[in-house]
């Protein structure tokens, strides 16, 4: 699944499979799992499938996570911050706002040291794998977008058209 959307889904929660929207939702129960959970998620398979990249490679786990998603999936993994979908540098008005569809937000923690990640959607907050822990909550610093790596090729024109008629002269 990319950020854009899917098809709906069912998930895994304690054994269970259940319907809900379009992702599939795994709850682990297992402290810190954020990463291979959402992951898990993300490409609607079981979270045991999904290797505990922090755990095994510490500070290394993005090039790893990267290197397994392109070798198992053909996808790649794209970090936008946050910052790059605030309308101007004024007091934001609109509502939660990043990719479209679902994505994997990186959440600045309270605590420096520390970070999480959750699934969104739309650049709201949607699913968090472990208890509710808004407390320990900063804000969204970016998202983690999947795509696919074997997306079909742009073809460049091999003549510009124009079309005259939708072009004014300014007077």
């Amino acid at each position: 699944m990319n950020g854009g959307g899917g098809d709906k889904k069912s998930c895994y929660v304690f054994g269970i499979v259940i319907k809900y929207g379009y992702m599939m939702r795994y709850t682990t129960k297992t402290a810190d799992t954020c990463w291979p959970d959402c992951l898990a998620c993300m490409l609607s398979i079981p979270p045991a499938r999904v290797p505990n990249f922090v755990k095994l490679y510490k500070h290394d786990y993005m090039n790893y996570s990267r290197k397994w998603l392109e070798e198992n999936f053909k996808k790649g993994l794209v970090y936008i911050p946050a910052a790059a979908f605030m309308e101007t540098s004024r007091l934001r008005t609109n509502g939660p706002i990043g990719p479209a569809g679902f994505s994997i937000a990186y959440l600045a923690m309270a605590v420096p040291t520390a970070s999480h990640v959750v699934i969104a959607f739309n650049g709201g907050l949607v699913w968090d794998n472990g208890d509710s822990r808004e407390a320990e909550y900063g804000h969204i610093a970016g998202y983690y977008v999947l795509y696919d790596l074997n997306a079909p090729k742009a073809k460049w024109a091999k003549k510009l058209v124009i079309n005259k008629k939708k072009i004014r002269k300014k007077k």
